[in-house]
């Protein structure tokens, strides 16, 4: 029977992966299943820590890259300004409605309730749809247009559009 190569009087239970050489009890750390030595294992450890180090020193030396939307409307009706860190993690703001595109849906089609099933209520979509003959939704959605369009940004997307994201705060 084999023997530990630290402690020969030590029957061996397994062989260290790392280096191939029988160990004993005493010796042996299991690790996912596998067997070390208290030497393989702590040069694992060491060259895992040299490689967050590493990564840690790469993220301090990028600058994330931040852009910033100044509410200038694009046509586009989801404008999303998140970027990613150095680890993957979304960092800046996420917009996935665009105030201009609700602003201009009200105003010009807000009385059959557009800018409503834009903004994903349809509930009262349909309620602006129902009383379009009455031309009071075409007034209020006029009104709402022109204050989507007057808003800040951010208020009009925390009040108004669902998936939005601040990452930032």
């Amino acid at each position: 029977m084999p023997t530990c190569y630290l402690h020969n009087e030590a029957e061996a239970v397994g062989i260290c992966v790392g280096c191939g050489k029988f160990i004993c009890e005493t010796c042996n750390t299991e690790l996912k299943g596998k067997n070390y030595c208290k030497k393989c294992l702590d040069e694992l450890f060491e060259e895992n820590q040299r490689k967050v180090e590493k990564l840690e020193e790469k993220a301090n030396k990028q600058q994330p890259m931040v852009f910033m939307n100044a509410g200038g409307g694009g046509g586009a009706s989801s404008s999303s300004s998140a970027v990613n860190n150095a680890n993957g993690a979304p960092i800046g703001v996420r917009y996935t409605k665009s105030k201009f595109v609700a602003g201009i849906l009200g105003i010009l089609l807000g009385g059959i309730g557009a800018h409503k099933f834009y903004l994903g209520r349809w509930g009262m979509g349909l309620i602006y749809l129902l009383f379009s003959l009455t031309y009071i939704p075409a007034i209020i959605g006029f009104i709402e247009g022109v204050s989507y369009l007057l808003s800040n940004e951010e208020n009009f997307a925390r009040k108004h559009d669902k998936g939005y994201r601040n990452y930032l705060a």
